[in-house]
């Protein structure tokens, strides 16, 4: 079961190394599991920590967000927000969310914070203002120590009092008055409601955290976009596998090769055999075929296929005729004669031309006064 740390920091100006920060641990469905407080570096470790940030902290601020992106944005963020500043708008870190509402927050104090954090090995990935932590029910207000939240995405800081002049004053000017204000802690709920003009009602700490309704961390404070640590056995699966393809391709490769140079022995090796005489062996196949031509020449037993015995039996087939043959063309085994029209002028010629073709062996075609001759299959 997956579970997340919330921690509260304690107000900006005044956190350091041995402030007691309040914490819960949260289960998968955001269950409460645990509460307790304990100084940075002896809050528990889990794989997810969020950060709630104190009330008096953050300003938020409604403002109508132009349809900007990346260093425009923030430009325009910072302009949006400077009519409600007492400090210098450089020193503001202003954000945004998916409402028209801004939190503004003090850059040195926020980045302070994160630093003491990281130097604690704990990063967070999400924070959030306290006021938005709130739990809300329809129609009505919740209220803690310190902070107080008025809609989903509206609230503020509260000073001490029975009740807050803050408080009272929100109530006051809201355009619609709660239906009740649920606070959490000791407080006098009559009193209160005397003062308010509104139910007040105390109830216990919800045991269901809120999700965050307005991202802190962005921009340049944005958490690391991967997490390393999970991505680790995807990783390292990833590279095993990359590793066994190219070791497989390697020895599939060595074993093509060890093939290739068997055979090519074996060829050589029969090469020799046939053909001792010959004292380099280059390109055994051609050599082999050179060997087997000259062998057949030397012994009179010409291929059939060769120029010469296939211009004798194109003479045979023209025993009684002279000065017929206009060119001649060797090419690929085959013989190809342009005649003279009169040799092939009546299917008689053509015919004997044919049948002298065969007795010596070989075949014709015969297109217009073009005559092929091959050796017969």
């Amino acid at each position: 079961m997956r579970k997340t740390l919330r921690v509260r920091l304690a107000p900006l100006a005044e956190l350091g190394a041995e402030s007691t920060l309040d914490y819960e641990v949260l289960d998968a469905n955001r269950t409460v599991l645990e509460r307790g407080s304990a100084v940075a570096a002896a809050l528990p470790r889990l794989p997810r920590t969020e950060l709630v940030v104190a009330a008096s902290d953050v300003l938020l601020v409604e403002a109508a967000v132009p349809p900007l992106s990346g260093a425009r944005l923030r430009a325009a963020l910072r302009s949006l927000a400077e009519p409600h500043l007492l400090s210098a708008p450089e020193t503001a870190f202003v954000v945004a969310g998916k409402s028209s509402v801004l939190a503004v927050l003090d850059r040195v104090l926020f980045e302070r914070a994160l630093a003491l954090l990281a130097r604690l090995k704990i990063k967070p990935s999400s924070a959030t203002p306290e006021q938005l932590s709130l739990p809300l029910r329809a129609g009505r207000w919740r209220a803690r120590i310190g902070c107080v939240r008025t809609g989903e995405f509206s609230g503020m800081s509260c000073s001490a009092g029975n009740p807050p002049i803050e408080l009272a004053l929100a109530v006051q000017q809201a355009p619609t008055r709660p239906q009740a204000i649920e606070v959490e802690g000791e407080c006098d709920a009559e009193a209160w409601s005397r003062e308010l003009g509104v139910p007040v009602e105390r109830v216990p700490p919800a045991n269901r955290a809120e999700p965050a309704r307005l991202e802190l961390l962005q921009y340049e404070l944005a958490p690391q976009v991967v997490n390393w640590r999970a991505a680790r056995l995807p990783l390292a699966l990833a590279a095993l596998c990359l590793l066994t393809w190219i070791v497989g391709l390697n020895v599939e490769a060595w074993l093509l090769w060890r093939e290739a140079n068997a055979l090519r022995a074996q060829i050589n090796a029969d090469f020799r055999e046939a053909f001792p005489r010959v004292p380099v062996v280059l390109d055994a196949a051609k050599q082999m075929r050179q060997g087997v031509a000259e062998l057949k020449s030397g012994a009179g037993a010409g291929s059939p296929r060769d120029f010469l015995p296939l211009t004798a039996g194109l003479a045979r087939a023209f025993p009684n005729e002279a000065d017929v043959v206009r060119k001649l063309d060797y090419r690929g085994d085959s013989l190809r004669a342009e005649l003279e029209p009169r040799a092939l002028d009546s299917a008689t010629k053509r015919a004997r031309v044919l049948e002298n073709l065969g007795a010596a062996g070989l075949s014709g075609t015969i297109a217009e006064n073009i005559l092929t001759v091959r050796a017969s299959p």
